[in-house]
């Protein structure tokens, strides 16, 4: 019994949109490793956390894991365009709404966000 040419093509649209997706982030990855780390003088303009899309099918038996996202928007001191970056819990929940301080980052990869004092801002 030959397959339906429907499901042939939807599972080709699959295969060549996860291929498109793979090599974006292939070359994302390999532009920011070529990047120097770059440091600016910031504040964080706003945060952003949110329940990742879920791309597993549900079963009734599975339990659903929440998978949170990141991501944290700074305006640089300088005028310029503000950046938006996403980070892990750990660097999200250390940053606050307002802070002043120093971004790094290296490409669109975040690094490190470290706030300024009184006498540096």
């Amino acid at each position: 019994m030959k397959p339906p040419i429907i499901f042939l093509i939807v599972v080709a649209l699959i295969a060549v949109l996860a291929t498109r997706q793979f090599i974006k982030q292939r070359r994302e990855n390999a532009a920011n490793d070529a990047s120097p780390v770059r440091s600016l003088m910031v504040e964080v303009k706003t945060k952003r956390e949110y329940l990742a899309p879920d791309r597993r099918s549900r079963q009734r038996d599975q339990i659903p894991v929440e998978d949170m996202r990141y991501e944290a928007w700074f305006h640089p001191l300088n005028g310029a365009e503000d950046i938006k970056l996403a980070l892990d819990a750990s660097d999200y929940h250390q940053i606050d709404k307002g802070s002043r301080g120093e971004l790094q980052v290296q490409g669109t990869r975040f690094i490190r966000f470290t706030l300024c004092t009184a006498s540096d801002c």
